[in-house]
């Protein structure tokens, strides 16, 4: 077996230590009757021989017996318990690094002179998703979200459908609650409420406003990713932040717009029902009758007659007040 073909981890982080541990125990293992005096007989350095053996002894590898013997625990019991013992310390590392994340920006946010790396700025579009991944990973509390009609926003939406059925998680692997205001005009993507459906099988919770500025992704109150795709299509200016004033002050614009915004619930028992459930979830969030049409899969001048049909059941003279009548009758 060449070297190369394995290397056995451990404590050291050079190179050559790495070498010296790995050329041990391969010569250990390949000896019917191992010994630290064979090892320097094949041309290892006397004292890096007792360090390689002692970290191969401490790592459950070998162990050390009298006048330089050595046991070799065979590696199909002993790799795999070393490899658990990494992966608790990844495990224990990842858990980690939210607290340690917020001391460090926390005690950044308070100094006199600004961090650079409260913002980092985005350089293009491509690098908005993973950046929103690596902090949605560092979550413990939830994520809010919303969404504009950028091109970001219309990439998301592009994805495989299984990607939406996907639930939201943070640390550790913890499904968390994801909450998301649409601008209405997402509406207008095709397919767009088979994806809005997939999505809350996902577990997303979604409302719809108009004239949503911006898109972001706000990330318990440590992190946010602000896309600003809708006013420079390739991304450029988007920005990831960690400033604890601006997280908060994106959750607050995030809490304006859901309270602002209406639920779309098409969830009646028949096929009718729910068209009119439909209808009236999109009238509340401000659709036209083209987007409603397309939508619902009718024509536009049957939306017409329909919205008009259901304006004079509550009574309302506008599309306002027909969503607003509807929210209060339980409707939408």
């Amino acid at each position: 077996m060449a070297e190369r073909e394995l290397q056995v981890p451990g404590p050291g982080n050079d190179r050559e230590t790495e070498s010296l541990r790995t050329r041990a125990y391969l010569a250990v293992l390949q000896h019917p009757d191992p010994s630290r005096s064979l090892l320097i007989a094949q041309g290892m350095h006397a004292e890096a021989v007792d360090r390689a053996l002692a970290t191969l002894a401490a790592q459950g590898l070998v162990r050390l017996g009298p006048g330089g013997s050595i046991e070799v625990v065979p590696p199909d019991i002993s790799l795999p318990v070393l490899a658990s013992d990494y992966e608790r310390m990844a495990r224990q590392t990842r858990s980690a690094a939210h607290e340690l994340a917020q001391v460090f920006f926390q005690a950044r946010n308070t100094a006199a002179v600004p961090d650079p790396s409260a913002i980092r700025i985005l350089g293009s579009l491509d690098e908005i998703g993973p950046v929103t991944a690596e902090i949605i990973a560092t979550a413990k509390e939830g994520v809010r979200c919303f969404r504009s009609l950028s091109p970001r926003t219309q990439a998301l939406f592009a994805s495989p459908m299984h990607a939406h059925e996907e639930p939201t998680r943070g640390a550790g692997g913890a499904i968390l609650p994801l909450s998301t205001v649409y601008d209405t005009q997402v509406l207008e993507l095709e397919g767009a409420l088979e994806v809005l459906q997939a999505r809350e099988r996902g577990g997303e919770a979604t409302r719809f406003t108009t004239s949503v500025p911006f898109s972001a992704v706000i990330v318990d109150d440590t992190a946010a990713v602000v896309d600003v795709s809708a006013f420079d299509p390739g991304g450029f200016g988007s920005a990831l932040v960690r400033a604890r004033s601006l997280v908060v002050a994106l959750r607050a614009l995030y809490d304006h717009l859901w309270n602002l915004a209406s639920p779309l619930e098409p969830s009646q028992p028949s096929a009718a029902r729910r068209r009119d459930q439909t209808i009236w979830g999109l009238l509340a969030a401000g659709a036209t009758d083209a987007t409603i049409a397309r939508q619902t899969g009718v024509s536009q001048r049957t939306v017409e007659r329909r919205v008009r049909e259901l304006m004079d059941q509550v009574g309302a003279t506008t599309r306002f007040q027909a969503g607003v009548q509807a929210a209060r009758r339980g409707l939408v």
